[in-house]
């Protein structure tokens, strides 16, 4: 309940984002008609249901026919193009119109349905539900729910995006019926033949080619980045998804734990079920793993394996991948190979046992006893110790506890967050054109604040990750902490160099080589940096989805 309160808070502060605001005259002129009061109602309705179809066709798009989505930002801004050639030459419309056929009535009857209400009725839908698309991108709320809870909780995903829309409809609604009070007082303003209505038809016509040409982007990055008080409000509402180690997340016991749901395939196990599991501590951990936080916490679960599993302790890894790569089984097998894992790992490509566990967490552990009930949970990194006291309690362990073997990486306070690169929910990107789904020539910034990145060179971008067009293609990081992570895979015989005071344990000659979609190792410093700017240069088809740090 508190996150739809929030997403609802959300969509009405997003109306005051800076990405938001250029398009508020668009808002306010379309809701002036000549007959009908209700123009404000329907844009505010189309609106709301087109960002929420938009959301699907634009998943189901770019996840089954890869369609790129940039050609429903060209589709929307074409749209508002038409609605404002339509208020600035309604003559010429409703000429074409007769020469066309799409009414049996003369020219000046054309005229006048234009007009009616039925005709604004339909210009004022149109108008909401072309800008649905526009402000998919400005929020850091609408770019958490479809890139995190939509894939793995359908359902919860449209009820915080529904809170959502209906708080930014809301809002838009409100200034709307502001914006006609105050034109209604001036009759100049109210004549659809007058200037004011040619300048909002000019309005809709330059806002519509900034949509088609991906120019919008441009200008809300530079409007986040100089005036990112109210995004920066909003973001801050935002769940943690992984919580750090010094910041562990717990919840009270579940009850009853819940079967193995539709697992796709075992690694190190025939398939098992938690009533075969009956009679013996089981724990449940959820993990993706290129996930720098799961990476932390495998020799801690690989010691207690090794400790207790002999004493009658069975853990099973729940894989459920944040990335399309993370898909792959054979790119998992080869991922559990690398981690020495030996306990079975379940493949949850369709998130069902997530679902049926309610997480909403990677790394998640769920403890469960012999009777089959859950009787601790832990989300994030952190509280080994007590982790291990919970187990040993479970199974009356004696002797010594157990023993960590080889690296163990840890957290470090005030690291750079967690950074993605694609458009689902990139963050600290400044340059030269705005980040945008497509192919693009980027243009480095000159200066890196702390937690800032810049592209130069060719880069292809989508929604989870961006690929290098050309050899040569650079990316500048500005990082705070030890270690800099990042999550990338390319073609056989790939490189990236790495420009760095101290490279990391991946990098071999100034340069990493691809060997598979994983996180690799690029930078590990003797100690923390308030400020360290990494330069890495890319051979062409490497891909980079993202940052994490330690």
């Amino acid at each position: 309940m508190l996150l739809v309160l929030l997403s609802l808070l959300a969509g009405a502060l997003s109306v005051l984002a800076p990405c938001v605001l250029p398009f508020l005259p668009v808002i306010v002129g379309g809701s002036v008609g000549t007959g009908s009061r209700r123009r404000p109602y329907l844009i505010a309705l189309g609106l709301t249901v087109s960002l929420i179809a938009f959301t699907l066709l634009l998943k189901a798009s770019t996840a089954l026919i890869n369609i790129d989505p940039m050609v429903w930002a060209i589709a929307s801004g074409a749209l508002v193009v038409i609605l404002g050639l339509t208020m600035l030459l309604p003559g010429v419309w409703a000429g074409l119109a007769g020469r066309l056929n799409l009414s049996g009535r003369s020219h000046s009857l054309l005229h006048s349905a234009s007009s009616s209400g039925r005709g604004e009725t339909v210009g004022a839908v149109l108008t909401g539900a072309a800008l649905g698309p526009v402000f998919s991108s400005c929020s850091p709320t609408y770019a958490w729910v479809i890139a995190t809870v939509l894939p793995a909780q359908p359902a919860t995903a449209m009820i915080y995006l529904s809170a959502y829309c209906v708080g930014m409809a809301g809002t838009l609604l409100a200034v709307s019926l502001a914006g006609r009070k105050l034109i209604d007082r001036l009759g100049w303003a109210a004549n659809p033949s007058g200037w004011f209505q040619r300048v909002i038809a000019v309005l809709f016509i330059v806002v519509g080619v900034l949509v088609a040409t991906g120019v919008d982007k441009q200008v809300q990055a530079w409007a986040v980045d100089k005036l990112p008080v109210i995004s920066s409000v909003e973001e801050n509402l935002l769940p943690k998804q992984l919580p750090s180690g010094d910041e562990p997340a717990r919840s009270a016991a579940l009850g009853k734990a819940p079967e193995f749901e539709g697992i796709t395939e075992w690694i190190n196990s025939s398939p098992l079920t938690m009533s075969q599991l009956r009679g013996k501590p089981v724990l449940i951990d959820f993990w993706t793993y290129s996930c720098i936080n799961c990476i932390r916490t495998q020799p801690y679960l690989n010691a207690w394996y090794d400790r207790y599993h002999d004493q009658g302790l069975e853990i099973v890894g729940v894989h459920a991948p944040e990335f399309a790569f993370e898909r792959m089984p054979e790119n998992v097998r080869r991922a559990v190979g690398d981690a020495g894992i030996r306990y079975p790992v379940a493949l949850d490509n369709d998130f069902a046992t997530w679902r049926a566990y309610g997480n909403r967490y990677w790394p998640a552990k769920y403890l469960v006893n012999a009777e089959g009930e859950v009787v601790w949970t832990h989300f994030g990194e952190g509280d080994y110790d007590e982790a291990e006291t919970q187990i040993r309690k479970l199974l009356d362990a004696q002797g010594p506890t157990a023993s960590t073997t080889g690296e163990v990486l840890t957290h470090t306070p005030g690291q750079s967050p967690e950074t993605y690169l694609g458009t689902d929910r990139a963050a600290g990107f400044v340059g030269e054109p705005g980040l945008s789904a497509g192919e693009s020539t980027f243009r480095a910034a000159e200066e890196l604040k702390v937690n800032q990145w810049t592209l130069d060179g060719q880069w292809l971008v989508d929604n989870e990750s961006i690929t290098a067009g050309r050899d040569g293609a650079r990316l500048k990081y500005r990082f705070t902490g030890r270690e800099m992570f990042l999550v990338m895979s390319g073609p056989e015989g790939a490189t990236v160099e790495v420009k760095s005071s101290a490279p990391g344990p991946d990098v071999v000659d100034g340069k990493v080589q691809i060997s598979g979609s994983k996180l690799y190792r690029l930078v590990r410093l003797p100690e923390a940096s308030p400020g360290e700017t990494v330069e890495l240069t890319f051979s062409e088809g490497v891909r980079a989805n993202a940052f994490t740090f330690g």
